[in-house]
């Protein structure tokens, strides 16, 4: 529970010794006697900011409730009061704390008793009140420029000329003297009443202007308008648009829109209409694009709001924008849209040409050229690569350090020695084991068939026999 409440007091004194460093040359700032000579504020002074500038009264010295700390240790009332309680406002040419400072524009004017802002009586102006108005009895001055009000019905810089208008004026131009006129009256003096029964006329000739509803001379005729505005002067009615007839009481045929139905729809999806104001479409017909469905689509676009693009039209024409059809297709292709490639065996604009004989190989549909099947080349695709090349005409040069590559894949094929080496190798070997063999057997059979008494050493029988004679006598007969 301390914890808690010691926790916003570390918090303070965090906050304390992170505040901004302190200025040198700033107000009320110190240095220490200590050897690091650190900046701190006078005694009596506590920071703001970078400077020192708040006094302390605290203490036997602290202030009283209506009181305010101006110097450390030195109390004064509020600004705006003074007296032994501080109760007592500041007379009008003082204000200030204790009413101690003297007001600049008395006594043309009074201070406010907290700021010192002047406010200069009525026939004075300036910062100090230090200039007379020059404004008659009828005008007060600005107080900031000296700049004269005029009274109603007086006009001049100084509001000493009476305005010559009659009762039907607001009042005059306080810089002409000309009169301004009320509401159904006009002339010089605002000496007559406009004639246009309920509508203004202008000031200078009395000339009726109408208010909706009203036409005429004198704005006595009701307009027969079921839409929009009618004339002033003829009482024909404007018609907004989507409107038509007489009164304006027709809405655009289906196909038209706009003032007085004058323009054509564009190519509306389905055939829907348009709108009748503006003439714009919900979507458009294929090959058509706008609001109001009246662009075709840019060269090389077709379709619903030009999003697909031509095929391969004869030196890209373009196709038609609605469909995507060509006039005629670039060599090689055929189809209303130019998608189907020429069938085998011809070529060029039409497919209408026939292609040349090729042994290996296809001809190009543009151009009719064969193109060589992998590991031939030549007119006609019926040569083998030459040495060091490969692939589809013999185009691709082999990569292998020695020897020739095979003319399809390009896999590295051994030299002329290797392959001489390789046929010996070949067939010596195989012969050179068969020999082995025949040897081997041969040894093994002639010792086989060898008599006990041809092997070598003198005879023993008893080395044959264990000991014992191999002789036996033979059972008689």
């Amino acid at each position: 529970m301390v914890l808690w409440l010691l926790l916003p007091l570390l918090l303070l004194w965090i906050q304390g010794t992170q505040e901004s460093k302190l200025d040198p040359n700033g107000q009320h700032v110190c240095k220490t006697n200590s050897s690091s000579a650190e900046l701190q504020c006078c005694p009596g002074w506590r920071q703001k900011d970078q400077e020192c500038t708040i006094p302390i009264c605290e203490g036997t010295d602290a202030c009283q409730e209506d009181e305010v700390c101006v110097k450390p240790g030195l109390c004064r009332c509020k600004p705006g009061f003074f007296g032994f309680q501080c109760k007592s406002r500041c007379p009008g040419q003082y204000w200030g704390p204790d009413c101690r400072e003297s007001c600049a524009c008395y006594p043309h004017g009074q201070c406010e008793p907290d700021t010192g802002v002047c406010h200069c009586q009525a026939d004075r102006w300036g910062s100090r009140c230090e200039f007379a108005c020059a404004c008659s009895s009828h005008g007060r001055c600005d107080p900031q420029t000296g700049a004269c009000r005029c009274e109603p019905g007086w006009w001049s810089t100084t509001c000493r000329r009476r305005c010559q208008c009659n009762q039907g004026a607001v009042r005059c131009d306080q810089a002409t003297g000309s009169c301004l006129c009320e509401a159904g009256w006009w002339g010089h003096r605002c000496s007559f009443r406009c004639p246009c029964h309920g509508s203004p006329c202008a000031q200078d000739s009395g000339r009726c202007t109408c208010l909706p509803g009203w036409w005429g001379p004198e704005c006595r005729d009701r307009c027969e308008c079921v839409r929009g505005r009618c004339s002033a002067t003829s009482g024909q009615c404007a018609c907004p648009p989507g409107f038509s007839g007489v009164r304006c009481e027709l809405l655009c045929p289906a196909g038209h829109y706009g003032a007085q139905c004058r323009h054509s729809c564009g190519h509306c999806k389905r055939n829907e209409p348009c709108s009748a104001d503006t003439g714009s479409c919900e979507s458009c017909e294929p090959g058509w694009n706008g609001t109001q469905c009246h662009q075709p689509c840019p060269p090389g676009t077709f379709g619903e709001s030009c999003r697909q693009q031509c095929p391969r039209c004869w030196l890209g024409e373009a196709c038609q924008p609605d469909t995507g059809h060509c006039q005629s297709c670039d060599p090689g292709w055929l189809g209303p849209s130019c998608e189907d490639p020429c069938p085998s065996g011809t070529f060029g604009k039409g497919c209408g040409s026939t292609c040349p004989t090729c042994v290996q190989g296809a001809c190009d549909a543009m151009t009719g050229e064969c193109v060589c099947n992998a590991g031939y080349w030549g007119p006609s695709c019926n040569i083998s690569c030459p040495s060091g090349f490969y692939g589809n005409n013999c185009s691709v040069p082999c990569e292998c350090p020695e020897g020739p590559c095979h003319p399809v894949s390009g896999v590295c094929q051994l030299g002329s020695h290797s392959q001489d080496a390789a046929l010996i190798a070949g067939i010596l070997v195989p012969l050179l084991l068969l020999l082995l063999g025949i040897a081997c057997c041969a040894c093994c059979c002639w010792a086989n068939r060898l008599d006990p008494k041809d092997r070598d050493g003198p005879y023993d029988p008893t080395r044959v026999t264990g000991g014992q004679s191999g002789w036996r006598s033979l059972p008689s007969p």
